[in-house]
C-alpha cells in the first residue's frame, strides 16, 4: 500500500516501531528472515566467484 496516493492518517514510522522487541515469535521471524537473506547473499556471492576459478583452472591446464 502507498501511502503517498491513498493518504494514510499515520506516518508508516509508528506502524514499524508497533512491534515489540521482547516476542519470542518476532525473533524467531526476525531470525529466520535473516537467515534465509544471508544465504541468498552467499550464493549470490559463490556464484558470482565460480567463472573466475574455472577461467583461472583453464589457464593454469593450458601453461602446464
Amino acid at each position: 500500500m502507498d501511502c503517498r496516493k491513498e493518504g494514510c492518517s499515520q506516518p508508516q514510522e509508528e506502524d514499524i516501531m508497533d512491534i515489540p522487541l521482547d516476542d519470542p515469535a518476532a525473533n524467531k521471524a526476525a531470525t529466520k528472515i535473516q537467515a534465509g537473506f544471508r544465504g541468498h547473499m552467499t550464493r549470490k556471492k559463490m556464484k558470482d566467484d565460480k567463472p573466475r576459478e574455472e577461467v583461472s583452472m583453464r589457464c593454469c591446464r593450458r601453461l602446464g
